[in-house]
């Protein structure tokens, strides 16, 4: 009963925390637009509208994106999009995302005080570290400044991960489930993530197998058990991805590694703690990175930690040869996926926010009495929400220097939004008739470079080509669906509508199901000789894709019962040898 209460506790707290953190971004109720934020907004917007017409799944863009069908929802995974989308029942649409953001702030706070204290077991390690680890800079871009959201829902599940590969190679394998749910839940934010991550396991792994120059049988079979519930619990963002994608010919963004940096462009906006550029690891971290080995230079694991913290910091920046890794095949072909270098702060921050939650807690079990140890922790916190609300001020500058010039409706098309447009409650869908800023191409089929351009503007221009002619017809569009009312000649055989064909893509011809072929664009081609035509176009998935959610709902079920009795047992257990040794 008594953990029970000190559970409830920290949840509060850190529930109160989070509220502190966002009550003022609640109460300005404005946001300025930038990068992502049009790419994540518009899909949220697509789910909204089609929870509203009762349809749980959202396969293609059919209200947004210039209702192209295009398959981002196929092949980025949207499931911690769909609280956000509920929360547009209830609140506005700026609250909501505020809202959705705080509820990603606590989660970090959550999940990384209660992986530290099974790492640590000290309560007051683990709370320094969630609040280090939650407000450090980086994350704080990806997540309110330039809406790398992504990567910032993925950002919340990095300790599990790591913590359930700590207990698979070096501690206690039998708490393998750990890396699994860590895995399932990076799959269901960012599959970029997912990669990076297994490329740092991999590395972990061989780095152990080479210092310790062995790995028992019993975690060989933890990590096969690892994958195999990885696979159960995320086969339903797999098999889109393996069934419509691989193979396909679907345009990814360009390999390579680009916005390099130098140590002296990361040293300067850390020091500032300014989460206004993607350079930013902190001010905490960067003294963490500069004074840490002294506090970890005895103790084995500790110093491991830092040292990886290290190396990521060496990775994000040009100290690592990025430019050479261009000219080999092999190197671009695995490390090329990364695209920005940068990405590797998120790493960065999390280990060494490690090791400064170590210092910190070490300085703290210095002091003698308790009550001053408790004044600390509470200094401590009020630290963290001034250096939260200033490492975010770049959030109001931004709104201030709009000068309330907010965004209008796009007078015509295929304009993209404006950088830093500014939105409220009242003007919020003025972002839906703009194509947005990054994103809007994407899962788009590749065609020859020469046409690139011209194919993906008659696409989201809904350009309709029949012949020789080509015209821009408005589609009626509903869940999943898009329909074309085409009127066309006798000469004209074909319909090649702006539509991206996929392989569960499904077509009706005047109500009937009809066969169709990909155009040289990549999208629906059918031939008709029907002089009025009503083509619909929707995304129909596979059986096995049904049959992959079915079994991923009842594996987190099972997970949950088995979770909850092995805690009553426990319960049970403690109980029954409390008494037996009292009557002794």
């Amino acid at each position: 009963m008594e953990k029970v209460k000190r559970n409830l506790l920290i949840i509060f707290i850190f529930a109160l925390v989070t509220i502190i953190y966002t009550s003022v971004l609640l109460k300005v109720g404005e946001l300025a637009l930038t990068s992502d934020s049009s790419f994540h907004f518009s899909r949220v917007e697509e789910i909204y509208r089609n929870l509203s017409e009762h349809h749980l799944f959202t396969f293609i863009a059919s209200h947004t994106f210039n209702h192209t069908g295009v398959g981002n929802f196929l092949f980025y995974p949207v499931v911690f999009l769909y609280p956000w989308a509920f929360l547009r029942f209830w609140f506005n649409p700026i609250s909501a995302f505020i809202i959705w953001y705080g509820l990603f702030i606590f989660a970090t706070l959550i999940i990384g005080y209660y992986s530290m204290l099974n790492f640590s077991k000290s309560k007051t390690r683990s709370f320094i570290f969630a609040v280090i680890y939650t407000i450090a800079p980086y994350h704080l871009h990806l997540g309110i400044y330039n809406y790398v959201l992504g990567e910032f829902i993925a950002y919340t599940f990095l300790p599990l991960v790591f913590l359930g590969a700590y207990h698979v190679f070096w501690k206690d394998s039998q708490k393998w489930p750990l890396l699994a749910i860590g895995i399932s839940l990076l799959l269901y934010s960012h599959l970029l993530s997912v990669y990076l991550v297994s490329l740092i396991l991999v590395c972990l792994l061989l780095g152990k197998l080479i210092i310790q120059r062995k790995f028992e049988i019993e975690r060989v079979i933890a990590l096969g058990k690892s994958v195999v519930l990885t696979v159960l619990l995320s086969a339903f963002i797999l098999v889109p991805f393996v069934t419509d994608f691989v193979g396909q010919k679907i345009a990814v963004p360009e390999k390579g590694f680009s916005w390099l940096m130098s140590v002296q462009q990361l040293i300067d906006p850390s020091i500032s703690n300014t989460i206004s550029i993607n350079r930013s690891v902190g001010v905490v971290v960067l003294l963490t990175a500069l004074f840490g080995w002294y506090f970890v230079r005895k103790n084995p694991i500790e110093k491991s930690i830092y040292i990886i913290g290290i190396i990521f910091i060496c990775l994000a920046t040009t100290l690592t040869p990025w430019g050479l890794f261009l000219h080999s095949s092999i190197f671009l072909k695995i490390l090329g996926e990364i695209q920005f270098p940068y990405r590797f702060n998120a790493y960065s921050s999390f280990f060494l926010s490690i090791t400064a939650s170590l210092i910190l807690s070490k300085l703290i079990q210095q002091i003698k009495l308790n009550y001053l140890k408790k004044t600390a922790l509470i200094t401590l916190t009020l630290l963290s929400f001034i250096g939260y609300y200033g490492s975010i001020q770049p959030v109001f500058d931004r709104i201030v220097a709009a000068d309330h010039n907010f965004l209008a409706v796009a007078k015509k098309n295929s304009i993209l939004l404006p950088v830093n447009a500014l939105i409220n409650k009242d003007n919020y869908n003025n972002i839906f008739s703009y194509l947005v800023l990054f994103g809007e191409t994407d899962y788009y089929h590749e065609y020859p470079a020469k046409n690139t351009t011209a194919y993906n503007q008659s696409i989201y221009n809904n350009q309709v080509i029949l012949g020789q002619r080509n015209i821009k017809l408005v589609p009626q569009v509903g869940p999943n669906t898009i329909t074309y009312q085409v009127r066309k000649s006798k000469t004209e055989k074909n319909i090649n509508l702006p539509v991206i064909a996929y392989n569960h893509t499904q077509v009706k011809l005047n109500g009937k199901q009809v066969n169709y072929t990909r155009s040289f664009r990549g999208t629906v081609q059918l031939k008709t000789k029907s002089k009025y035509n009503r083509v619909t176009v929707s995304y129909r998935p596979s059986k096995l894709f049904y049959l992959s959610v079915l079994i991923g709902w009842l594996t987190w079920l099972g997970l949950i019962l088995s979770w909850v009795t092995k805690r009553m047992l426990g319960i049970k257990l403690t109980g029954f040898k409390f008494k037996n040794k009292r009557l002794n």
